[in-house]
């Protein structure tokens, strides 16, 4: 049995985070306890025995968003604090390998920021960077910077933040928890790509973009800060003329495969990853319920899969040897369920 971590946008009382147990023998998932949280728990990281969340304020309320933190002890999360961030929405988060830094994107203002951790605790803010610029989108997804992921790079040299409404990928440097944007780095992406999560190889030498508005992913050659476009491939079927826009990418803990989540085409798209040249090849899509927004994959052997629109976790099996994703007959209702994650 494991435990895992779900975070849901339902109504009202039903919002928060759900502590689930998931059965490989059976594949049957269960509720443990519902956490019920003042917001939207957008996204959730496990840390070194900690589950840090960020909120996206629920009220506009000047004491709403902000950032969360929980200890995780056997089958309870124990709240270690909230810190509220003057009404702020986080949408993503990573900290240092440190554990002394949080880092923070801000899709609604388009900022990232950073917070000082003290034995898993949110003590204070330390500063927020703006960013500027807009994309052409129609569905006016770009009329100004949209952070939607950070993270630090493989190097640790850099914390980077995926910016949507900007196509661009901010590089900042970064001392005592400070960020200094370093514009010789940062990584302009063709206009209207709406670039959402960006991950990395498991060697570091090659990162992997996903692209929400245009439907593909990016793979770049990494080497000291810089990035080297050498693909770019479509994660949705091209003669479906339905809306659709990407979501979650993720690897496989063998680094063997790449999945992305497709929401509107509503499929898990699976590709073959060529380690030496970091390219990818797409095998095929594994179609699922509405509105796939993330999954998490288990021990190389299962996906769990948190549909959205569905109101529903589906789970997928994986054979990496024989390269089968079939979708099981496993699944759970849970409200709006918009983030999965594991210790």
């Amino acid at each position: 049995m494991k435990i895992f971590y779900v975070s849901s946008y339902g109504k009202h009382h039903d919002k928060g985070i759900y502590i689930m147990k998931f059965d490989e023998k059976t594949l049957e998932m269960k509720r443990i306890q519902q956490i019920e949280t003042q917001d939207y728990p957008s996204y959730m990281i496990c840390n070194d025995h900690t589950l840090y969340v960020a909120y996206k304020n629920a009220n506009s309320h000047s004491y709403g968003g902000g950032l969360g933190s929980f200890s995780i002890y056997k089958d309870e999360l124990i709240l270690n604090n909230n810190y509220h961030s003057s009404g702020r929405s986080y949408t993503h988060l990573c900290v240092d390998q440190n554990n002394r830094y949080l880092f923070a994107a801000n899709y609604h203002v388009g900022a990232t920021a950073s917070y000082q951790l003290e034995n898993s605790i949110i003590t204070q803010k330390i500063c927020a960077v703006h960013h500027v610029g807009l994309g052409p989108d129609l569905l006016k997804r770009q009329t100004g910077p949209h952070a939607h992921y950070v993270g630090i790079t493989p190097d640790q040299e850099f914390v980077y933040s995926v910016d949507l409404g900007a196509d661009k990928v901010v590089m900042y440097r970064y001392s005592q928890g400070v960020l200094l944007e370093d514009p010789h780095y940062t990584l302009n992406i063709v206009p209207g790509s709406g670039p959402r999560h960006m991950i990395f190889s498991h060697d570091g030498r090659f990162a992997y973009l996903v692209n929400e508005i245009a439907n593909n992913i990016m793979v770049f050659k990494y080497y000291q800060g810089h990035f080297q476009l050498i693909q770019a491939i479509h994660c949705i079927p091209r003669h479906f003329k339905g809306f659709s826009s990407a979501a979650a990418i993720r690897l496989s803990h063998s680094g063997n495969h790449l999945f992305v989540s497709n929401r509107g085409h509503d499929s898990i798209a699976m590709y073959r990853v060529n380690k030496e040249s970091g390219k990818i090849s797409l095998l095929y899509m594994v179609h699922t319920k509405k509105d796939p927004r993330d999954f998490q994959i288990v021990d190389d052997r299962y996906l769990i899969i948190a549909c959205q629109g569905s109101n529903l976790l589906q789970v997928m099996t994986f054979n990496e040897d024989t390269e089968e994703l079939v979708l099981s007959d496993s699944s759970i209702e849970i409200p709006a369920p918009v983030c999965v994650a594991f210790e």
